[in-house]
């Protein structure tokens, strides 16, 4: 399994400006939409760390706009963890036309991990089986 997902979106209207090409700020909105299906897929979802006290807020975003995508477009969101140091992690977006396969747009989000109280934790150290999923997957290496 790797730590990389393909998460398949239809342009909806309302994500559109008045020439029916979509908004930049919805880009944004679908490196999150695969950033969650990557982690369900990986076995640490949001809500099940969430649950065990873990938060990954996004610390840096960078978006690089190539081509526009259009209403009924579908497009596929390519989200891959490209970094993991057990503190911190980085995602690397590319959104391209189903049909075309031209891209959209490139970009990459930055995480740490903190707990509810909002202090910076080492999985590691406080959730070490979970670190080793995300060594492996990542890293390759074996817990």
């Amino acid at each position: 399994m790797a730590a990389m997902t393909d998460c398949e979106h239809l342009v909806q209207y309302y994500e559109t400006d008045q020439m029916g090409v979509v908004h930049h700020s919805n880009y944004i909105r679908w490196f999150e939409e695969a950033r969650t299906q990557l982690f369900e897929e990986i076995g640490l979802g949001y809500k099940g760390m969430e649950e065990m006290g873990i938060i990954s807020p996004v610390v840096g975003l960078t978006a690089k706009y190539k081509t526009m995508a259009k209403y009924c477009d579908t497009v596929v969101i390519r989200a891959e963890i490209t970094r993991y140091t057990g503190v911190r992690f980085d995602i690397k977006y590319t959104i391209f036309d189903k049909e075309t396969e031209q891209v959209r747009c490139t970009g990459t989000s930055e995480h740490c991990f903190i707990n509810r109280e909002g202090k910076v934790i080492s999985m590691q150290r406080e959730k070490p089986v979970e670190h080793a999923r995300f060594d492996e997957l990542v890293n390759g290496k074996k817990g």
